[in-house]
């Protein structure tokens, strides 16, 4: 039976390594003909390398088991290397003595393309991991230290030095929390304030703002759906994905004159298409693209291949989170992000997000008064030894009476004993996590107030027993933020 016609990379060598039959997929992957083939050394399509490596290590064990398992590097005839994993097996006449070896070869250019695109995005959901617990971990540090300054700083007010100092820790502490935003953006878990809208409608709003930005050398151009499709989103992050990628491409053009393109339209993402794409878990189903395009320097295939690094960057002064954070929001709204770049030929980003429904949801309604007198009995539950103290100090301060606990147990102990109006309870906590506890506690009592605190920002809160739901409170906060989400509060009325 001949190998031409085989489905696969296919061929036959002699006893002198000579190739003595191929199939066509062989030619066809390899650029050859029949007769440019046939009689020559296999090793001859192999690059040096493999060549090399075939001479002195490969064929030496292959004559002795006839068989082998090997991946080469092959060439094509234009030059082009192509990685190939080839199976070859000896035939043996009857007499035992070789008669000739057939190989199958499998073409690993596109197993090797999914298992970079694997790589990175699992090298993206580690840096997320490390970057959200980073940014929860700092942001309980940062919300002991803001309570011990307003603290320190309300009873040192008139001493102009020791005010002044504190002034500057709240500053450096706002900065600090600046960060933890863009860290917890990159990891996908930033604070998310949904509203349905149109984009066409928020890329109108920053027209002048954007063309301002970008100066005067550089011409926007929009090209618009205005189909009045919307997207449900956080307004305040998609401009802040506009604004940056309008920037990157202003400072493409290298002060020279070109133009930044701005588009909408709206599309259907099949599985095909989003296996090819920055996030491969999003759900199949119709998607507004927002693609932003320059025709400026472009990007190396290096430079794409750490773009969305945190930190990476080729600007002298470069600093911050950049891409990584685009790439965090992006993934955070359950869209996707794709880039095309060529050296000297412009790059595009393209931004998918899932269409909205057709109804726009309301706002909530009936947020209660505050309160003129604070009182009532707050129980703190925060495994943050430093957090519990400081937390317990501003309560007090302001006329709370306060309970502290450690863990859930503790804190289970004191609810039996003692009548508590509300409950501050940290999310994630050893054993029983905060919105376990939460329900437990709507549980045993049912009109408590009870927010959750969390150093992450965005967490699912839990359906709770009771008639009031829990509400959430992100670290750090202002004595302010707290005392301001007590009061809203139904638990602390009138007591």
């Amino acid at each position: 039976m001949s190998l031409r016609i085989a489905p696969t990379m296919l061929h036959s060598i002699d006893n002198h390594g000579r190739i003595m039959e191929v199939s066509d997929l062989w030619l066809q992957k390899l650029g050859y003909t029949t007769d440019e083939v046939i009689g020559r050394p296999s090793i001859e399509f192999l690059s040096e390398a493999s060549a090399c490596y075939a001479r002195e290590v490969v064929l030496p064990e292959f004559w002795k088991t006839g068989a082998c398992e090997v991946e080469y590097d092959m060439v094509r005839k234009d030059g082009v290397l192509i990685p190939v994993r080839l199976h070859g097996i000896a035939v043996r006449n009857e007499s035992g003595a070789f008669v000739r070896s057939i190989a199958v070869i499998e073409d690993l250019r596109e197993r090797r393309a999914l298992e970079r695109k694997m790589f990175e995005v699992q090298k993206l959901e580690s840096l997320g991991l490390m970057a959200g617990n980073i940014a929860h971990d700092f942001n309980n540090l940062l919300a002991s230290i803001f309570g011990s300054a307003e603290i320190a700083l309300r009873h040192a007010r008139h001493i102009r030095d020791a005010a002044s100092a504190l002034d500057n820790i709240l500053i450096a502490s706002e900065r600090a929390a600046d960060l933890c935003r863009q860290l917890l953006a990159y990891s996908g878990r930033g604070r998310f304030h949904v509203e349905a809208m149109v984009i066409d409608d928020l890329v109108d709003e920053m027209v002048t703002v954007l063309e301002v930005t970008i100066g005067k050398d550089a011409r926007m151009v929009l090209e618009l759906a205005r189909d009045g499709a919307r997207v449900e989103v956080d307004a305040t992050q998609i401009r802040q994905i506009v604004m940056n990628l309008v920037i990157n491409a202003a400072e493409s053009l290298g002060g020279k004159p070109g133009t930044i393109t701005i588009t909408t339209h709206s599309c259907d993402l099949d599985a095909a298409t989003i296996a090819r794409g920055s996030q491969p878990d999003i759900e199949p189903g119709p998607y507004l693209c927002l693609t932003i395009k320059d025709d400026g320097c472009g990007m190396d295939a290096n430079v794409l291949a750490h773009l969305f690094d945190p930190f990476f960057t080729t600007k002298p002064a470069g600093h911050g989170l950049g891409l990584a954070a685009v790439h965090g929001i992006v993934r955070g709204h359950r869209g996707a992000l794709t880039v095309t770049s060529e050296v000297g030929g412009g790059t595009a980003f393209m931004i998918c997000l899932p269409l909205a429904g057709d109804t726009v949801p309301k706002a909530a309604s009936g947020v209660r008064a505050r309160l003129s007198n604070r009182r009532g009995t707050v129980m703190v539950v925060d495994d943050d030894d430093l957090l519990r103290r400081t937390l317990a100090r501003q309560l007090g301060d302001a006329g709370f009476q306060v309970l502290v606990a450690p863990t859930a147990g503790e804190a289970r102990r004191l609810i039996a004993s003692t009548a508590v109006t509300a409950f501050l309870i940290d999310v994630s906590m050893p054993g029983t996590s905060g919105p376990e506890l939460a329900g437990q506690i709507s549980a045993l009592v049912p009109d408590a107030d009870i927010i959750l605190m969390s150093g992450f920002d965005r967490v699912d809160l839990p359906r709770l027993p009771g008639t009031t739901p829990a509400r959430f409170l992100q670290k750090p906060f202002t004595e302010e933020e707290l005392l301001g989400a007590l009061d809203r509060g139904p638990g602390l009325r009138n007591h």
